[in-house]
């Protein structure tokens, strides 16, 4: 009988059976590298690319925020002509208002019966001193007053005999309020008419 010795075989069966999952676990881990740093550099690239649009962004924000401050200074200077157009409206109105008050007031008054000699005008308060022929003609001056738009409140403050340049006349002084409608003077204008 003839006699095979397998040991060998085996053996080196075995070694080679060690060496293909030596390589085997060698070229998984090489595997494992390989995705590892593409993965990471993957990521690297679209960390890259994130970073880039951030600071894309804001640029775009800085240079937002730049326009947003502009528009605030322009805004304001609107706002601060918008008040300098309105006072310098307000005081046109205020300027206008006695010249307006006295055009009204010609319009009332009755020709050759009465006469106004002082306009006064003294914030929201205004007086008005002069002669008339009779009582009536200063009763019908009053009501006819109380009707204009400039005038409100109209008091009879005295009314008496006096003879001016020899004439029998009926001296008055009315105070009366300027119209709440219009807008008032914060100073004093003392205007007289004579």
């Amino acid at each position: 009988m003839i006699r095979i010795n397998l040991l060998p075989f085996r053996a080196a069966r075995t070694k080679e059976n060690i060496r293909r999952q030596v390589s085997l676990y060698i070229l998984l881990l090489i595997l494992i590298g390989v995705i590892m740093t593409s993965l990471s550099l993957h990521f690297k690239a679209q960390v890259g690319r994130e970073e880039r649009k951030v600071n894309q962004l804001q640029a775009e924000l800085n240079k937002y925020k730049k326009q947003a401050r502009q528009v605030d200074d322009i805004n304001k200077k609107n706002k601060m002509l918008q008040t300098k157009i309105d006072i310098i409206e307000e005081l046109q109105e205020v300027r206008k208002s006695p010249v307006l008050a006295l055009g009204e007031l010609t319009e009332v008054v009755i020709p050759e019966r009465i006469w106004v000699s002082s306009y006064v005008e003294s914030g929201s308060l205004i007086t008005i001193n002069g002669y008339a022929l009779d009582e009536i003609t200063v009763a019908d001056f009053t009501e006819k007053l109380e009707t204009l738009p400039h005038y409100e409140k109209t008091t009879l403050k005295y009314l008496r005999h006096e003879t001016h340049q020899k004439l029998p006349l009926k001296k008055f002084e009315m105070t009366c309020m300027r119209s709440k409608s219009k807008p008032k003077s914060s100073n004093a204008t003392g205007m007289k008419v004579k």
